[in-house]
């Protein structure tokens, strides 16, 4: 990507986004993606592969006729119904949901309005699941103007309420197989005024202005990075006028600018900003060039902070580059370089970092501390997630810390794994733990043995099919419960059962809690009347960790092609393969 593309914001207009979008690389991760919507997209869809490239995907965008978004799903000749693709965009505007002659005075019009609206788009929702793919679902944008103005917002009958309505009750259905777009919001941070423009709907039947298409490119491109994985979980910050004002090894713990005045409060808004995100599951750390025992008395004594020792996973601090300090901490964290946004006021400093490692995400604080929250929430890639599954993932970093600084003290690997008191529950995929399943699917390139990667709905199919085990692992030790970390997907043909997807966490590689994960699919794989089980490492750029894996769990190599890919084989007429001595099951729950 070129450092033009790299700084590129969907406030840069759409003039910078279509010069750019000619010269973009077809590189990254393939993702086909199909738009289906009631007006046309022509312009948006020329955006959508250089929104792509900001999360590291190759879209390749297969348009519809607009107006034509039944049709696509429905008639079994449809290029959508022959060869679906992983996603498709569903798409309206206001015009669909309010008749020319609505007025708003007739009481029920609204709430039949609504009902109507609701049915349809979730109805498509239903024949997208049934040929597995992926919806990216489009809310609406409320008129520009409404006939009731400023109270049209508090009005139940208004074209607004409608539109609201809609959205509300669209984003509350969506669940497996759906991601909502708040267009709405999209539509209010930038500007009703900016967002709609009526030439560019008579004109061209397209009910946003020009400069809105790179906002819903990139909002689009987002909601497709969050669903694949291709997202930043760890934002590592400076300390020293980042998260507050001044040098403390100058000027002392009461001298910085942190409790007092304008900047004072902008840096702890700042703070409460990052902890914000912390809660989510986004991972914070500190890389900074200070005395490591000076940082830690900062953070826990400095008076007005916000953030305590326990909100950071880890802390790096000392003289060397920058961009070591992170290999160090992503080394530490077990963490992608990928995966990483490193924030520093430095300009020198985050050029180092750009240079020598251009994987990292980085964010240079160039304007005053009022500025630090919205600059890295433009990070692309940057997705806070939504539940307590996320928290349990920021908490098991920190404890990942802890446990890699204690490893040293013991005599070798086995004394530490025991040291550790692991304890493991191994259950069926459900619709509850079917969106954490699927985002490791999506997003685990390390300890994964094929990298075949599902969306959601594909997944929730899978779950239907009777010839299809899928089992997630939880995994708890003395440090953190550090929640759903592996996954196993299991075929059986005849007497044949074959591993699909075999895949852990980042966070708990090295624990061998993956056997207890193929002891399930054998077992299953026997009840059932197999007596092979069979499991494949298909070679990437990122894998190389888990190339003999099948070998140490005591798997026979039968055959391994040109291109690294290895086929394995486990007997189960004596026995299936053992599970980890290191980890205890505390429940194992079994698929009918």
């Amino acid at each position: 990507m070129t450092p033009e593309m790299t700084s590129l914001r969907p406030d840069d207009g759409y003039q910078r986004w279509h010069h750019l979008a000619r010269q973009a690389n077809h590189t990254g991760r393939p993702v086909d993606v199909g738009v289906l919507a009631t007006f046309t997209t022509d312009l948006l869809n020329e955006l959508l592969p250089l929104a792509g490239q900001r999360h590291g995907l190759d879209l390749t965008v297969r348009p519809t006729p607009f107006g034509q978004v039944e049709q696509a799903l429905w008639d079994e000749a449809s290029p959508v119904c022959v060869a679906p693709p992983r996603y498709v965009v569903l798409a309206g505007s206001v015009a669909d949901l309010l008749p020319e002659d609505f007025t708003g005075a007739d009481p029920g019009a609204a709430e039949r309005l609504v009902a109507e609206a609701v049915d349809r788009w979730t109805a498509l929702w239903t024949r997208a699941a049934a040929l597995r793919t992926q919806v990216i679902q489009l809310g609406f944008a409320p008129p520009a103007v409404d006939p009731l103005g400023a109270v049209s917002w508090r009005t139940a009958r208004s074209s607004s309420a409608v539109v609201h309505e809609v959205n509300t009750q669209l984003a509350a259905r969506a669940g497996a197989g759906v991601r909502f777009v708040d267009v709405a919001r999209l539509a209010a941070h930038v500007g009703l005024s900016r967002w709609w423009d009526a030439r560019c709907w008579y004109r061209v039947r397209q009910p946003f202005a020009m400069d809105a298409l790179p906002w819903l490119a990139a909002a689009i491109a987002e909601a497709i990075a969050v669903d694949a994985g291709a997202t930043r979980r760890c934002v590592v910050v400076d300390l020293d006028n980042t998260l507050w004002g001044g040098v403390v090894g100058q000027d002392g713990l009461d001298g910085i600018v942190l409790r007092d005045g304008p900047d004072g409060e902008a840096y702890r808004d700042f703070q409460r900003y990052l902890r914000g995100l912390a809660s989510h599951g986004i991972v914070l750390a500190v890389c900074s060039k200070n005395d490591p025992e000076l940082a830690e008395q900062a953070i826990a004594q400095a008076p007005g902070m916000v953030l305590r020792r326990s909100d950071f996973a880890a802390l790096q601090c000392g003289w060397e580059p920058k961009s070591r300090q992170l290999l160090s901490l992503a080394r530490r964290l077990r963490l992608g370089l990928d995966a990483m946004v490193f924030v520093d006021d430095n300009p020198a400093e985050c050029a180092e970092v750009a240079a020598a490692l251009p994987e990292v995400a980085v964010v240079h604080l160039s304007g005053g501390p009022s500025t630090f929250p919205a600059a890295v929430a433009s990070v692309p890639g940057l997705a806070p997630g939504r539940g307590a599954a996320d928290t349990e993932r920021a908490r098991s970093y920190a404890a990942l810390a802890k446990a890699e600084e204690l490893r040293g003290q013991f005599r070798d690997i086995a004394e530490h794994l025991r040291s550790l008191d692991m304890r493991a529950t191994t259950t069926t995929v459900d619709r509850s733990t079917l969106p954490r399943v699927a985002e490791l699917v999506g997003k685990t390139n390390q300890f994964n043995l094929t990298t075949r990667r599902r969306s959601e709905a594909e997944l929730a199919a899978m779950l239907d099919d009777g010839s299809t085990f899928a089992a997630c692992l939880r995994l708890r030790d003395r440090f953190a419960d550090h929640g759903l970390v592996g996954v196993v997907l299991a075929t059986i043909d005849g007497d044949m059962a074959e591993l699909d997807t075999l895949l852990l966490s980042c966070r708990v590689i090295g624990r061998t809690a993956e056997r207890n994960l193929v002891a399930e699919a054998g077992r299953w794989a026997r009840a059932r009347g197999a007596r092979r089980l069979v499991g494949r490492y298909i070679p990437t750029e990122r894998n190389s960790l888990v190339r003999d894996l099948y070998g140490e769990l005591g798997f026979r190599l039968c055959h391994e092609s040109a291109d690294g890919v290895r086929t394995y084989e486990y007997r189960l007429d004596d026995g299936v393969p053992p599970p980890s001595p290191y980890v205890t099951s505390t429940e194992v729950v079994h698929a009918d």
